[in-house]
């Protein structure tokens, strides 16, 4: 998976092994779960841990896995994070007393580094149920391995709150020595799949005795990666299912493609079809609210105005959105604008209305729109959050390698991606000629920017009463020096700013 310019998912691997059980399973066990934490970093995602002492049998074997995991992400990642990969919930009088010089060492590395968050729960309220609200709170998905009481525990607060919970069959005991744990979640899950991978249970039940750790059939690396992508694919189908929160539109396939990696989304995933054969891709992005948005991509295929309104207006019936973002290139006034600028449209003038009178003449009749009152004041306070806005755009740039040239032949180059509002003038035709451009700040002086497909999405959105937004990145300034390098860099920077929005909660 591409990793996006939004939070990872967070999997929370539950359980612990008894100081009688088996070394050649406790071994199984390690291996185990330092496989699945390659393969979920691989997908771009993390882990949250709890973090207190590390208890040991006779031989010296580690009796939990959160360190283990740990250790595991320390090696994976040797050098500094954009996000974190791990959230460790941890209390401080169990850092002072609890861990090692070499675990408190392990935890700042990783701190400084930016691969783990850490989540301090007071120490005078540290219980086992507080512990496990504060994992539940930061997870998308549990595995259980081994464990009692606790591991019984997450899962069910897990289940409550409809995220997807897979057990293994590895009989290892609990640390505690009070309860069945992993094991009796395992009975349940193969009598009751649906309720533990509401989506895709039923399929996942079958293959659950071929991967199981107790007499294994697989190598363990192979079983690690089934086990991922069986929570992997419960997420992906939830995200499917779920009601769109967000629209995001494209014109053009370059747009498209930044469109899908700004959100995770692969090359190599299908897209979905709609009745009519419109082809989208689903995403989920956890806002700031601690809210999840499910976000619906798609393309128009081709530019203008008039295609714009109708498909939009076709989507809007079928996945009734609360709100539609369009991402794509736009032309930027030379004076006005840089090479791979951002902006969002605080207006939208739609220049080719027209009346045609007597003796030739013309009479200009623009369309003029804005966004909602509510996303106006969503784009104010984003605009007016630059310090953060700005951390969260670079930390995408960095995951994307985007990086602007120094120079251009074609003009000014951006040298900072913070989005700036700025009025858009949108028609049909495909503006190269530098004048023409200039003229459309007769029928608005703000005009700075040119494109196709604006007005034809403000048009269909308010027949819907859908809010509207629109985010375009400049490609070139509408005269014959175009660069054809921008279109793939204003694009990923425009797509990077509006997943950025969507993260900020602009519309929820």
């Amino acid at each position: 998976m591409n990793q996006s310019n939004y939070r990872p998912k967070y999997f929370l691997l539950a359980g612990s092994a008894s100081e009688s059980a088996a070394a050649t399973s406790i071994d199984r066990a390690h291996e185990f779960v330092r496989e699945v934490t390659k393969k979920v970093l691989e997908a771009g995602d993390g882990f949250v841990v709890y973090t207190a002492s590390e208890p040991v049998n006779a031989a010296k074997q580690p009796l939990i896995f959160d360190w283990t995991i740990l250790r595991e992400i320390d090696v994976c990642h040797p050098g500094q994070a954009t996000s974190p990969r791990v959230v460790i919930v941890l209390a401080e009088r169990h850092r002072q007393a609890s861990m090692n010089p070499e675990q408190r060492a392990l935890i700042a590395r990783l701190s400084m580094r930016g691969l783990a968050k850490v989540d301090v729960i007071p120490d005078e309220v540290v219980t086992g149920g507080n512990i496990g609200d504060a994992q539940a709170s930061h997870a998308s998905g549990m595995l259980a391995l081994g464990g009692g009481k606790g591991v019984s525990d997450r899962a069910y607060k897990m289940v409550k709150l409809g995220l997807p919970v897979y057990p293994m069959d590895l009989k290892i005991g609990a640390n505690s020595e009070d309860g069945e744990g992993a094991l009796g979640v395992y009975r349940k899950f193969m009598s009751a799949p649906l309720s533990y991978l509401s989506h895709t249970g039923a399929e996942v039940v079958s293959k659950t005795p071929a991967l199981s750790l107790e007499e294994p059939a697989l190598p363990v690396p192979e079983i690690a990666a089934h086990v991922v992508a069986i929570l992997e694919n419960e997420l992906a189908a939830e995200a499917y299912a779920a009601p769109t929160d967000v629209l995001v539109l494209t014109a053009l396939p370059i747009e498209l493609n930044a469109a899908r990696l700004a959100f995770g989304i692969d090359e190599e995933t299908p897209a979905a079809k709609t009745d009519i054969g419109q082809n989208h891709w689903r995403a989920q992005v956890r806002t700031n609210k601690g809210t999840l948005a499910t976000c619906t991509i798609a393309t128009f295929g081709t530019a203008g105005n008039v295609d714009a309104a109708a498909i939009t207006a076709t989507l809007l019936m079928e996945f009734k959105p609360k709100l539609v973002v369009m991402i794509g290139i736009a032309a930027g006034m030379r004076e006005k604008t840089a090479l791979g600028d951002v902006i969002i449209a605080d207006r939208v003038v739609a220049y080719e209305g027209a009346a045609l009178l007597d003796g030739g003449k013309t009479e200009a009749r623009p369309e003029i729109y804005r966004p909602e009152f509510s996303v106006q004041q969503d784009i104010a306070n984003y605009l007016a959050s630059a310090k953060s806005a700005s951390a969260r755009i670079d930390s995408a740039r960095a995951h994307q390698d985007l990086v602007f040239p120094e120079t251009s032949d074609a003009g000014a180059v951006s040298k900072r991606l913070m989005p700036q509002a700025a009025t858009i003038g949108s028609g049909e035709k495909l503006l190269r000629d530098p004048e023409k451009f200039r003229q459309l700040r007769d029928l608005h002086g703000k005009v700075e920017v040119a494109e196709m497909e604006a007005a034809g999405i403000f048009a269909a959105c308010a027949q819907h009463s859908v809010p509207s937004l629109i985010v375009r990145g400049i490609s070139d300034f509408g005269d014959t020096k175009k660069d054809n390098t921008f279109h793939d860099l204003a694009s990923r920077a425009a797509a990077i700013v509006a997943a950025d929005l969507v993260v900020f909660g602009i519309g929820s």
